[in-house]
């Protein structure tokens, strides 16, 4: 007798409907009218309702997603707290992203608040829910091992560092487990940070510890000025965005469909427009229509040189050139090319260009790389960097100063890379660990990869956004180790 097969139900109609109404749903979700009135509304929470409830602090963007909900004001300051180093199993306090430039804006202002957003259906990104917290507990404890808290340098007891300078997570956020897994890691942290080659005087002066707070739109806030907080400098972890279940209501009330996170991925549905000319034009393309919104945006991008900013060096924000630890060698990043201002000192360009000349027809001071692996192969080639590296050694020795530059263009995350590489290799060369020149006629010691991590520690101390690839490393690391043998 055969085996009777089970009916199988097959419902054409809905599976398609199905379809239609998830491709609905992700239009809506990329759709850039509703994620720019999503990013003013929470904007407005944050400037309207965090700022006023702690006046006193300094409101900073995390990089990247954050900068779209800090409103431009005269605070330069930046931070860059990666969500990756806070996911479980993966808890990292990273050295390249120690974020020192931020303490004397705490100590000077007795806090901060730190803005972020999330799109993954939780309240908190894992940015400001764990890897902050783990940076206030590390940085906390390696402020009491290079200094233990005493009357003449802190203005709290040392029980209170112990108290408030501890590992604090948010219950709705971090689960006991997690926090404890955490926790174990923050000694051997601190030691790092402890002994790495950044300049720690920010942190040896810091008179209070560092204590993260929760707040987001779900929270009940209340007026919290500096003086309120006696025994720590608080470190205000704000969520700009609602969880999308709470904002139900909102479209029919506002005219948008509510996305949580809005600011995140911004590539996939900006249309070129980035936080600094979105607010400096605002108005506008708040009131243009939806069907509209898309042709206002065009316009203003083709009209304003503003639309060549970021706050990212990544996407390409012009910075002023600084130099690195007092050694007379300075970058400069996002360069436009018709920027012609005088510095004094011998300057390098860099730039990436798909149509880059052949390495024949390169100048020591003008180096062009392709992006991507071919480039990198010919750009740290000895025929191409050897007679730059070559000029850049003799003017330092000599007591010049060399400018690297870095062209605002293509690529422009790839041509930073490059730029710091060249910087890399210049530091590791020619400067001793307390960055003074290292002797001409001695023998100089074989480059390593632990010189080659402190010297980034030196350029992440004034550009802490820099954030060169694996790859590039790689490359500088080989280069610099073949080339104690070409000397």
């Amino acid at each position: 007798m055969s085996q009777q097969r089970a009916p199988e139900l097959v419902f054409p109609s809905a599976v398609s409907s199905l379809k239609e109404d998830r491709g609905a749903i992700r239009g809506q979700l990329r759709d850039t009218y509703n994620r720019l009135h999503s990013i003013a509304h929470d904007a407005d929470f944050i400037h309207e309702e965090v700022a006023q409830a702690y006046p006193d602090f300094p409101v900073v963007a995390n990089q990247r997603a954050g900068a779209w909900y800090v409103k431009p004001s005269d605070e330069k300051a930046h931070a860059y707290f990666k969500s990756t180093d806070g996911h479980a199993n993966e808890h990292n306090f990273n050295l390249r992203r120690a974020n020192l430039a931020l303490l004397p804006l705490i100590k000077e202002r007795k806090g901060v608040i730190l803005v972020d957003s999330t799109r993954r259906g939780k309240r908190f990104p894992d940015a400001l829910s764990k890897t902050v917290p783990l940076w206030c507990a590390t940085l906390n404890r390696a402020r009491v091992l290079l200094l233990p808290p005493l009357p003449e340098n802190s203005t709290v007891s040392p029980e209170d560092w112990e108290k408030q300078g501890c590992l604090y997570t948010s219950p709705q956020a971090v689960g006991r487990s997690e926090h404890a897994q955490i926790e174990v890691k923050i000694e051997g942290w601190a030691k790092e940070l402890a002994s790495s080659a950044y300049d720690l005087a920010a942190l040896k002066a810091l008179d209070r510890p560092l204590r993260p707070f929760f707040v987001s739109p779900a929270s009940t806030l209340s007026f919290s000025p500096a003086a309120t907080f006696t025994n720590c400098h608080p470190v205000v972890c704000a969520s700009a965005s609602k969880l999308a279940e709470e904002a139900d209501g909102l479209e029919r009330e506002l005219g948008f469909t509510y996305v949580q996170g809005s600011g995140d991925d911004h590539e996939a549905w900006s249309k070129g427009l980035t936080p600094p000319v979105f607010w400096e034009h605002a108005d506008e393309i708040l009131s243009a229509s939806r069907d509209d919104v898309d042709e206002v945006i065009a316009r203003i991008l083709a009209s304003s040189l503003a639309s060549l900013s970021t706050l990212s060096l990544s996407a390409g924000v012009s910075v002023p050139s600084v130099e690195v630890r007092s050694t007379g060698l300075s970058l400069r990043f996002a360069v436009p090319h018709c920027d012609n201002a005088g510095t004094g000192a011998t300057t390098i360009t860099v730039a990436t260009s798909k149509t880059a000349s052949s390495p024949d027809n390169l100048s020591p001071t003008h180096l062009v790389a392709k992006p991507g692996k071919a480039g990198y192969n010919t750009f740290f080639s000895p025929a191409v960097l050897s007679p730059t590296l070559g000029l850049a050694t003799d003017k330092l020795r000599g007591g010049e100063g060399v400018l690297i530059e870095v062209l605002k263009g293509e690529a422009q995350g790839e041509a930073n890379d490059l730029g710091v590489a060249i910087a890399l290799l210049l530091l590791s060369r020619l400067y001793n660990d307390d960055a003074t020149l290292r002797d001409p006629s001695v023998p100089p010691p074989s480059v390593s990869k632990e010189c080659i991590r402190t010297r980034l520690q030196w350029i992440l101390e004034v550009f802490p956004t820099v954030n060169p690839s694996r790859a590039v490393l790689n490359r500088v690391n080989e280069f610099a180790m073949s080339g104690s043998k070409r000397r």
